[in-house]
């Protein structure tokens, strides 16, 4: 019997301290979706994610495609940004089609943008202003090097317990 429990004991440490594969968000309608990735296109991939790692401390993650002019930043819950070094000829930019990341700390982002002197606008365009939308998000957008939007918020406090559930 004491031949059994040791190597049960064993094995069940080891499975504890192993890594867990990590989620994708939560899976929502008929087929289960849920985010994956987001995949920008850019001019020079170094210089981009070098940017995206400065102004939202993103982690680089394992590239699934292992080719030199992509790379993946990680959103958390198994969900990334791709950066792809690309022609980018017919992309169009506009504020309404943007990434959108949630933070905890919204008023120390904030201050993070101005102590690197990254200009950042309200949704109405207003700079190095914020602005809150009727449901109490407080939200800020700026262009990266590409001219690409992002708008950070801190929606996580009004909707972090909702995750996955269809808001009202």
């Amino acid at each position: 019997m004491k031949r059994l429990i040791l190597p049960f004991i064993l094995l069940a440490s080891l499975s504890a301290c192993t890594p867990k594969a990590a989620i994708f968000g939560t899976e929502t309608g008929r087929f289960g979706a849920s985010f994956d990735h987001y995949a920008i296109n850019v001019d020079d991939v170094d210089e981009s994610v070098a940017f995206y790692q400065r102004v939202l401390a993103l982690v680089e993650v394992y590239d699934g495609t292992e080719k030199e002019n992509i790379r993946w930043l990680s959103l958390g819950n198994g969900m990334a940004l791709h950066v792809i070094e690309s022609d980018r000829s017919e992309v169009r930019l506009q504020k309404g089609v943007h990434l959108s990341i949630a933070v905890k700390e919204f008023d120390q982002f904030v201050e993070h943008l101005r102590t690197i002197n990254l200009q950042f606008f309200s949704w109405q365009g207003v700079p190095m202003q914020s602005n809150g939308r009727p449901d109490g998000v407080q939200q800020v957008y700026f262009k990266d090097l590409d001219g690409y939007w992002t708008e950070v918020n801190d929606a996580r406090k009004l909707f972090g317990s909702l995750s996955g559930s269809p808001r009202p």
